[in-house]
């Protein structure tokens, strides 16, 4: 129907009357938080980035000769390599705005957005919608990956931050984004240095197999408690100190279910459910609204699913998210390359299956992280003004980071995915 204007365009209400508004307030209605990356910060993993070609993290993988032996027995000596290094590179993030010194303009100098009739400063507000947009991307990158695109996985991301996704793989099973990793660091996983730097995922989904031209369908299972001692139990194994868990709103809405069935208050008396942290044998659990979720997306806006589109959408370094989608596990085969209906890790993959991913669980040992944040105040949210130089008032404002989270010792940390919300 076309639009038809009033005629007067007010009332006489609207023309007596001033709108009444509070200053300098403006509600956030996007932006949901980065717990894992403030949690990791409140651990001391910041390691400033001083500069050169790139970052080395030297690391033990094998061992010298040894065995028992006879006394005067002679011994036939054989030096191996036993150490080597992982390798990570500084990665780049901006955010900008456009805009016209006439409209808005820093320290209310703007023509218009000025003087007592301006609202709230529109200027800074997009100054700080430009650091949180480089936050909400560095702490979806942390959950995915920052490798090229190659046989074993499917999407470019080397232009971001090296996260879990690729940090927590053994380069046989494929993670929750259906991605083998079969090097990190740019180091080779099960070659030289074996096991050294592997992670094994735990599926909490059904077992269901099938053939290459028949796959099967695995639906999501259940979290439960023998599923959380598992994950505790890897990274113990190697050391590890499990003292922070991640996942996302729902998964640890499963997880406190999960949990509950174990509790019995036999006083029944001050119930306190408002869970926002649980700790479950040394590791406190914290829900991040942009973790792994095959179900949040119905509730904030990462894809179309929540109804949003363009810049109404929270999206990491690459124009992605973390939402969860269905995979087929490859075939799997045992030692002596026959193939078998699961994976011979003990990650509890079943072959040739498909599999939704749903919820994700991680066991983080926050001791071998490092968020490598540059030192040079220009790239550390610096801001950077250009002009148009043919335009009299037109600008544009660059916000600016240069990072990289990655870990030193993948093989302390563990997690499982393919339960339900």
């Amino acid at each position: 129907m076309p639009y038809t204007q009033n005629d007067p365009t007010f009332s006489e209400v609207d023309s007596a009357n001033l709108e009444s508004v509070r200053d300098e307030v403006v509600w956030n209605e996007f932006f949901v938080g980065y717990p894992f990356l403030d949690e990791l910060r409140r651990s001391g993993v910041a390691d400033p980035y001083l500069g050169g070609a790139g970052m080395t993290e030297p690391i033990l993988y094998a061992r010298p000769d040894g065995s028992a032996i006879d006394p005067a027995q002679t011994i036939t000596l054989k030096r191996q390599q036993i150490t080597d290094k992982l390798k990570f590179y500084e990665k780049g993030y901006q955010s900008n705005f456009p805009y016209s010194d006439w409209d808005i303009a820093p320290n209310g100098q703007g023509v218009i957005n000025a003087g007592p009739s301006r609202i709230f400063d529109l200027y800074s507000i997009f100054v700080t919608g430009c650091v949180q947009t480089i936050n909400t991307m560095l702490e979806m990158d942390s959950f995915r990956h920052g490798q090229n695109i190659s046989a074993t996985v499917s999407d470019d991301r080397h232009k971001a931050s090296n996260g879990l996704d690729e940090a927590l793989n053994n380069g046989i099973d494929p993670s929750l984004y259906g991605n083998v990793y079969k090097s990190y660091g740019e180091q080779l996983r099960n070659g030289a240095i074996g096991k050294a730097i592997n992670v094994t995922p735990w599926y909490a989904g059904q077992p269901n197999y099938g053939t290459v031209a028949a796959p099967a369908t695995s639906n999501p299972g259940q979290i439960d408690f023998d599923t959380l001692i598992q994950l505790s139990s890897q990274c113990e194994i190697w050391g590890g100190k499990p003292k922070l868990g991640i996942t996302n709103v729902f998964g640890f809405k499963a997880i406190a279910k999960a949990l509950f069935a174990y509790y019995r208050d036999v006083e029944h008396t001050n119930h306190d459910i408002r869970w926002d942290a649980f700790t479950f044998n040394g590791t406190t659990f914290f829900k991040d609204p942009l973790a792994p979720s095959a179900v949040a997306q119905y509730y904030i806006p990462i894809n179309g699913s929540s109804g949003a589109s363009g810049n109404t959408l929270l999206k990491d370094g690459v124009g992605s998210n973390t939402a969860t989608v269905a995979f087929t596990t490859p075939q799997f085969f045992n030692a002596s390359n026959a193939p078998v209906n699961f994976s011979p890790t003990n990650s509890q993959l079943p072959s040739n299956s498909i599999i939704q991913p749903s919820e994700a669980v991680y066991f983080l040992d926050p001791s071998t992280f490092k968020l490598r944040t540059t030192d040079k105040e220009e790239w550390n949210f610096g801001t950077r003004k250009t002009q148009q130089w043919n335009n009299p008032s037109m600008n544009a404002i660059f916000v600016k980071l240069a990072t990289n989270l990655y870990c030193c010792q993948p093989n302390k940390n563990a997690y499982a995915f393919g339960f339900h919300a």
